[in-house]
């Protein structure tokens, strides 16, 4: 992403707590043997040359051609096999453990393949005093036997595997072929710069975003080729199904079955909190589509999913989009700037249509000018851009805008460039995926996946049905719901605009719609957690 490196706002991994959740939880069985960390096989890495390392950053966060670079890769050819300390763990069962150094790192993430775990062995990665834990991974967050993991603060990470008692005669492994030395965190500079960027970018939990509770919930921070930082989100598909699809940027893009996801890191309130807030993660993806034109990548998270989808406890939300190529009235963009806790922006102006970025094609971009004294920078790259309506019209690409530009603009792949561009196969294209019905609608609403009980009940069971259908313009809605406080039914046309709306007041409703044209629509009934949708038919 084009822009200038901001360091005085941002923070990463500084508590002494854990913070992170990426795994299924637990406690490292290591920490029950009488051996200490100092009897572990050690392997150091020196130092890399970061005085060069930061002058190549200097040129390529401007240049908007790759991920935000904060680490350096170790290539590395390590296994239970060739490293690592053994030890009869007292329940019968074996720890393997192997400590790494990277000299002066300030966060160290490994990168793993042809890692084998049975069921009730386990995978824990986690700095010397414990206070920061990766795990338990199973065989359920590996993607093609890979693991990419959390950044782990500090300049020494341990991993360790336990094999139980009754597996060990089966088979496992693990192979770690890459070990990131962090260079580059905006938490160096708090001391000399903590809490100044409330003034150039907003928390997102500020009262400006009062109005975007759920289309937060989409936006992840995601950790490319080991060592960079893009933003991202998840976004929705016609089927309502939770399918984990990420929109990010095209030169965000490297082989996606180690990267990082990670959900909810942003402060509570408006200010920068004193230390790190709590996040959750999950590991690997699987490429469905990108092209270059527009700058759009579509990957499907694969690793550490509950029901094909993310963990409800995540409250993760599936953005909503429009693929109408329709100037938006004003635009939103809510990103993880330089590797920060997660921010928002305000265009309240109509975004421009405009060929940018080196694009091949004309009109390809939205050009937008940010207000409140709000922007992006490097490692915004790939976030949402979402219209007045709350959904995506095209993802972060490059541009100038910065904390010392705020005139300056930045331009969006747009999400109607990259729907169904002429002779694409499904590999380059955003419909076969996110229209998986060929319903051929221009646009839906969201879908929420979260676990929270008291919100998730009002949602039970709910269930319509219409009739006639089709019919001249007037239809019956039977409704199966228990709190008709909580719902509002809305009717749009294939352009997503809105053509009637009503709160539910009671379990059969009446809809008058003769007025409207023939042809086709989508009726929804618009909940808490999960909007559901039928196509009614007006001939």
């Amino acid at each position: 992403m084009n822009k200038k490196l901001l360091i005085a706002c941002s923070l990463l991994l500084t508590s002494s707590t854990t913070l992170a959740q990426q795994g299924d939880g637990g406690f490292p069985r290591g920490a029950e043997l009488e051996s200490t960390l100092t009897t572990v096989d050690t392997r150091l890495f020196s130092q890399p040359d970061v005085d060069a390392l930061r002058a190549e950053d200097l040129i390529t966060d401007k240049q908007g051609n790759a991920p935000w670079r904060f680490g350096f890769n170790n290539e590395t050819d390590l296994s239970m096999t060739n490293a690592g300390t053994w030890t009869t763990h007292p329940d019968g069962g074996l720890v393997w453990q192997l400590r790494l150094e990277c000299q002066a790192a300030l966060t160290i993430n490994l990168t793993l393949d042809n890692v084998v775990i049975p069921t009730g062995n386990e995978l824990y990665v986690y700095n010397e005093d414990k206070s920061f834990i990766l795990g338990n991974f199973t065989s359920n967050h590996l993607y093609k036997g890979e693991l990419g993991t959390e950044l782990v603060p500090g300049d020494v990470a341990i991993i360790e595997y336990y094999v139980a008692a009754e597996n060990t005669e089966l088979n496992r492994s693990l192979h770690i072929n890459r070990v990131t030395h962090g260079y580059r965190t905006a938490g160096e500079f708090i001391e000399k710069a903590f809490g100044s960027s409330g003034d150039c970018n907003m928390n997102v939990n500020c009262p400006d975003g009062d109005d975007w509770e759920y289309q937060k919930r989409s936006a992840v921070m995601l950790v490319s080729g080991s060592s960079g930082f893009c933003s991202g989100s998840l976004i929705n598909n016609t089927l309502n199904d939770g399918t984990p699809y990420v929109l990010t940027a095209n030169h965000c893009y490297s082989n996606p079955t180690s990267w990082i996801f990670r959900f909810n890191w942003e402060s509570n309130g408006c200010t920068n909190p004193n230390s790190s807030p709590s996040f959750e993660s999950l590991s690997g993806a699987t490429l469905r589509a990108k092209r270059t034109p527009s700058d759009f990548c579509l990957v499907e998270i694969t690793g550490g999913l509950v029901g094909g989808t993310v963990p409800p406890a995540y409250n993760a939300f599936l953005a909503g989009w429009n693929n109408q190529d329709t100037a938006p009235n004003t635009t939103v963009c809510i990103h993880h700037p330089s590797g920060d806790i997660k921010k928002i922006a305000f265009d309240d102006e109509a975004a421009i249509s405009v060929q940018a970025m080196g694009s091949s094609e004309n009109n390809s971009s939205w050009e937008v000018h940010w207000d409140r004294n709000t922007t992006t920078e490097g490692g915004s790259s790939g976030s949402p851009l979402f219209d007045q309506d709350k959904r995506i019209i095209g993802q972060l690409w490059g541009g100038g805008a910065s904390c010392w530009n705020l005139n300056a603009p930045d331009y969006y792949g747009k999400l109607s460039s990259s729907w169904e561009p002429s002779g694409s196969s499904n590999n380059a294209q955003l419909k076969f995926w996110l229209d998986p019905n060929n319903s051929g609608v221009g646009a839906i609403d969201g879908f929420y996946t979260g676990g929270d009980l008291a919100v998730n009940n009002v949602d039970a069971g709910l269930d319509f049905t219409l009739y006639p259908n089709p019919s001249n313009g007037t239809f019956n809605v039977q409704l199966n719901v228990a709190n008709l406080q909580y719902y509002t039914l809305t009717v749009t046309d294939l352009t997503g605009r809105t053509i009637y709306t009503s709160p539910l007041t009671s379990n059969n409703m009446y809809i008058d719609l003769v007025n409207a044209s023939n042809g086709t629509y989508l009726i929804t009934v618009i909940g808490k957690n999960v909007n559901l949708t039928r196509t009614l038919i007006i001939k």
